[in-house]
């Protein structure tokens, strides 16, 4: 295989879920017509599998270049995982990346859901990671006279009593009315640990970074008004009594949830050509990082002990390292390795470069 010191293209991943969307995400990579379907979701410059999916590779992101054209992006990286990875992140997590980002666009409410965190995880999936997760909203749209929004945290009074018996008599309006419905807008940015209930709702289109797991556990046996999906689709196979026990029941007013949930971002360097604006830090979470640069003109980052993937929401142009130069569009994704050299950043379009940039957990 080509091995390469630069940034990596990569092909789209598109990947089917048990809701539906994905308009947003159709137009924003020149699928037309562009409609709401079964595969609602992008996987990003991913080394992660989707669980339950036909083909055992799907979810596995595949380079875009001649010299790997057909190539996994894991595969790529087993090559020299400390060249890619960097060696301090390989001493703590192996091969993984720690991470995986995605681009989600729901035309419907998800199901009532909750993940493990790391010692649950551990614990019934013999895993490392949990699933703590963070939003960024993207774009929103409405549907069926519906503004967008989210469910996030339990409201003051609920027990895990009331919740489980809730869940077992299917009393959806009582779930929904458990937790805080709170409306989204473009640019919000929201973090959810795992063990928190929460949903996302019809009409956004987010960037989600989280723990590389697929463990998802769903309160709710109908899903669009589907026939319902076999057990191990709620409970992940460990049944229903010990997917309770995963639920934190932590209770909050709305105040005191949003303070600890919604994140504001700041801009952490600026010039005549570009901002950089942190989204998500080590100050929120240590498990993932989050950026958006915004390029008008032309920059130079510097090179960073740690690798990152990346997503262009906008715009067009190039990204350069040393002799190599990458032309970028609106939907192209990338992997960008530990390197020594500075990236250069170029915006050729009538419009700026918007990139989103997704970084591992600390060590």
């Amino acid at each position: 295989m080509k091995k390469v010191c630069g940034p990596v293209k990569l092909h789209t991943m598109r990947v089917v879920r048990t809701y539906t969307g994905g308009k947003l995400l159709d137009q924003m990579q020149g699928i037309a017509p562009a409609t709401d379907g079964n595969r609602p979701e992008e996987w990003v410059a991913s080394t992660i599998t989707s669980r339950y999916a036909d083909d055992p590779n799907t979810g596995l992101s595949v380079i875009d270049d001649a010299g790997s054209e057909g190539r996994y992006l894991r595969d790529l990286i087993a090559v020299d995982p400390a060249a890619y990875l960097g060696t301090d992140h390989v001493a703590n997590f192996g091969e993984s990346m720690g991470f995986l980002a995605k681009l989600i666009d729901s035309d419907k409410r998800l199901n009532i859901q909750t993940h493990p965190d790391n010692r649950k995880a551990r614990e019934y999936f013999n895993s490392p990671f949990g699933k703590t997760e963070a939003w960024y909203i993207i774009d929103t749209r409405i549907i069926e006279d519906q503004d967008p929004y989210i469910y996030l945290g339990f409201k003051p009074g609920i027990t895990k009593d009331n919740w489980i018996k809730w869940i077992k008599e299917q009393d959806i309006a009582s779930l929904e009315a458990s937790l805080h419905r709170i409306p989204v807008k473009k640019g919000d940015v929201f973090l959810v640990e795992s063990g928190m209930p929460h949903a996302i709702g019809s009409g956004c289109f987010l960037a989600e970074i989280q723990e590389p797991t697929d463990y998802t556990f769903r309160v709710e046996k109908m899903m669009n008004g589907s026939v319902p999906y076999p057990e191990e689709v709620y409970h992940q196979g460990i049944g229903y009594e010990k997917m309770f026990e995963c639920f934190h029941y932590d209770a909050y007013t709305l105040e005191e949830l949003l303070t600890k949930t919604r994140i504001q971002p700041r801009v952490k360097s600026s010039s005549e050509g570009h901002v950089l604006l942190e989204l998500l830090s080590a100050r929120h979470t240590t498990r993932f990082s989050m950026d958006k640069l915004t390029v008008s003109g032309t920059c130079s980052l510097d090179p960073t002990d740690t690798f990152s993937t990346a997503v262009v929401l906008a715009g067009e142009g190039r990204l350069s390292h040393a002799d190599s130069t990458i032309p970028v569009a609106r939907s192209t994704e990338l992997f960008l390795p530990v390197t020594m050299e500075p990236l250069q950043w170029e915006s050729t379009g009538i419009e700026p470069l918007e990139v989103l940039v997704f970084y591992p957990p600390k060590g």
